[in-house]
């Protein structure tokens, strides 16, 4: 198959216009209708610590309610199938190559604490880097310590991001009810 290929040309196509259409939805969208969405899923989320994936190929929310979690992408069809795989995918292959994720790209690591649970994610030595806000995260250290907000990005572009997110516990003494869960109040660090 050569570039002037018409399957070749229709898959670039295809690929070119879903990404401007999913762009276009969400440029269209009101503002408010979008916003009362993500917080109406946010409150139905229990006590704990999530990456909420913000990113076209990391779309979705991720519990980390296990010591640890690998972030990383599946092997494409140029590649050799990995002998061990990531906890959570992020598909980031657009033109059926890798972009910026590897397969093993990072780790969050959870350690218990005398009131809580802190996280840290480190960078498992990846081709494109791993980010914290604007901080590269060294490889082969102990990592960086997440606060509620922080935004990790899997490779510089920000294409494949997650915000760490936590959800306080209720205090003593209540209980909470379906009902009262949806009013809770909860808010995201931008």
């Amino acid at each position: 198959m050569d570039d002037s290929n018409p399957l070749l040309l229709s898959i670039d196509k295809l690929i070119r216009l879903s990404r401007l259409k999913e762009i276009e939805f969400i440029m269209t969208s009101d503002q408010a209708v979008r916003l009362r969405e993500i917080k109406a899923a946010l409150e139905r989320l229990s006590a704990g610590q999530y990456l909420l994936g913000t990113g076209p190929s990391t779309a979705g929310i991720v519990p980390l309610d296990s010591h640890e979690v690998v972030l990383g992408r599946p092997p494409t069809v140029l590649e050799h199938p990995s002998e061990s795989a990531a906890d959570y995918w992020a598909t980031d292959t657009l033109y059926f190559v890798p972009r910026e994720v590897s397969r093993a790209h990072a780790k969050v690591v959870a350690k218990a604490t005398e009131h809580s649970v802190e996280h840290r994610v480190i960078d498992l030595n990846s081709t494109c880097g791993t980010f914290v806000n604007d901080g590269q995260v060294e490889p082969d250290t102990p990592g960086v310590l997440l606060v509620h907000g922080d935004i990790i990005s899997l490779g510089a572009s920000r294409t494949s991001t997650y915000v760490y997110y936590r959800v306080a516990p209720v205090a003593a003494g209540t209980r909470e009810t379906p009902r009262s869960a949806s009013k809770r109040r909860v808010s995201v660090k931008v």
